[in-house]
């Protein structure tokens, strides 16, 4: 048998604490998407051939993640522009989305559509 005296801890290391750094703690700058978004709703999505799809569907984990709820998103024009979307835009991404059955959509003459996030 080899000798096992070779792998014991020496009288000095017994005991003592590791010392570590200390955690820093990084602020979030700027706007995120709050998570978790499912990779195969985004994945789905994706595969819709209008890319407005995708992104209408960004805006609303965006703003579920907002009111930490995926259902009653009201999706204004306003919160869309800076993805570089327009009215039009949005109506064709959620119709996409709709008929993939991503989404559900209540719409209202004069109203922002409601929407709820399936899956």
């Amino acid at each position: 048998m080899e000798d096992l005296e070779a792998f014991r801890y020496s009288d000095a290391l017994v005991g003592k604490a590791v010392e570590s750094k200390p955690r820093v703690k990084r602020k979030t700058v700027g706007a995120f998407i709050r998570g978790p978004v499912p990779l195969d709703w985004i994945a789905n999505a994706s595969r819709i051939p209008r890319r407005n799809a995708v992104l209408v569907g960004l805006v609303l984990f965006y703003l579920a993640g907002l009111r930490d709820e995926r259902v009653g998103l009201v999706l204004s024009v306003a919160r869309c522009k800076p993805f570089g979307l327009g009215r039009k835009a949005v109506q064709r991404g959620l119709a996409d989305l709709e008929s993939n059955g991503l989404v559900r959509v209540e719409r209202s003459a004069g109203r922002c559509p409601r929407v709820d996030i399936l899956g």
